[in-house]
Order: structure tokens, then C-alpha cells, then sequence
């Protein structure tokens, strides 16, 4: 009868336990960017998990003759402006996103494969669309000295190219020139 007791008391106990809500627990951030570019448009969806991950889902749909067939370089960059501009195409985005004493935004210096804003390459279709998901611990949502939210933002740029992760490499082996830009947001 003690036995059966416990187990009642046990069993109750982990019944409150469950049922309770959790002690410290914040809401879930999230951001989003809607991507555009001369006969491109994509979206951008990140969620941060409660391990401080932050999920990546980038989306993209375009004219197979600007966004061609293969791999395509993916770079969160330093500042949340997206301006076309005729010259340097969404130059306004700065370079990839890298803050810290030793960071380096230029795409072109030892440092490229490792920059906190790199992102795995694109696959794009035939008929110019393709999906990006990934989970990255290089950056944040929340406030921290790698937050995609300090004062100028940031955004998601498309390259033209593959991004070969060279280090020391030129530009084009960067992933050479943005065909799309989009300024990242929280989500509300």
C-alpha cells in the first residue's frame, strides 16, 4: 500500500511538473526579407531556437537567364540597405557580415571562409528557383556582439557566381557581383 502511495504521489508530481509553465523561457525570435533584384524575388525566414541556433530558410524565384542554372553565393552582409545603384549593384549592403577585433567584411582576404555572415551556396534550377536551409551558430537575432540587429542591420545578398570559399581569393571566386539584396527584419 506504501508502494502504491508513492507511485500516486510520483506520478502527481510529475503531472504539476509538466503542466507548469516554463520558468525563464522568452518568445521565440524572428526576422524575415523579402529579396529583389532585376528578374529576381525571394524570401528570407530565420528563426532563433532556444539553444541560440538560428534557423535559415532563404527562397528564390527568377528569369533563368539572370538567375542561371547551379550554385549561387549566399552572404548575410553588414548593413541593412538594399539601394540597386547602376555602378556596384546593392553596394549599399557593405561587405559580408564579420564585426569583432579581428573581423574583415572584404571578400577578397584570408579570413573569407570564415566570416560569420557565409552561408552555404544556393542550388538553383533550370526553371531559375531554388531553396536554402540551414542552421547557423555564427550569428544571432537577439542582442550580442554578433546580432544581425545592431545599429545599421543587415541584409541577404545573391551573388552571381558560386562562392568557393578560398581563402585569399578574388572576388569572383567570393561569389562575385549581387544580383538581389534584402534588408532583414524582426518579426513582431
Amino acid at each position: 500500500m506504501k508502494f502504491i502511495s508513492y507511485i500516486v504521489a510520483a506520478c502527481l508530481l510529475l503531472l504539476t511538473a509538466c503542466s507548469s509553465p516554463a520558468q525563464g523561457s522568452s518568445p521565440q525570435l524572428k526576422a524575415q526579407a523579402q529579396i529583389n533584384g532585376p528578374g529576381i524575388e525571394g524570401t528570407v525566414k530565420a528563426i532563433q531556437t532556444e539553444k541560440g541556433f538560428v534557423w535559415l530558410a532563404v527562397e528564390l524565384k527568377g528569369d533563368p537567364k539572370i538567375l542561371t542554372p547551379g550554385l549561387h553565393g549566399v552572404h548575410i552582409h553588414e548593413k541593412g540597405a538594399c539601394q540597386e545603384g547602376t555602378e556596384r549593384p546593392f553596394s549599399s549592403a557593405g561587405g559580408h557580415f564579420d564585426p569583432g577585433p579581428s573581423g574583415s567584411s572584404t571578400p577578397v582576404e584570408k579570413n573569407h571562409p570564415y566570416h560569420l555572415g557565409e552561408l552555404p551556396n544556393i542550388k538553383i534550377n533550370p526553371i531559375g528557383q531554388g531553396r536554402l536551409e540551414v542552421f547557423v551558430s555564427s550569428v544571432t537575432l537577439s542582442e550580442g556582439p554578433v546580432s544581425l540587429f545592431d545599429a545599421d542591420g543587415s541584409a541577404i545578398i545573391i551573388h552571381k557566381l558560386m562562392d568557393q570559399r578560398k581563402a585569399g581569393g578574388t572576388a569572383d571566386e567570393a561569389g562575385g557581383g549581387r544580383l538581389a539584396c534584402g534588408a532583414i527584419a524582426l518579426v513582431k
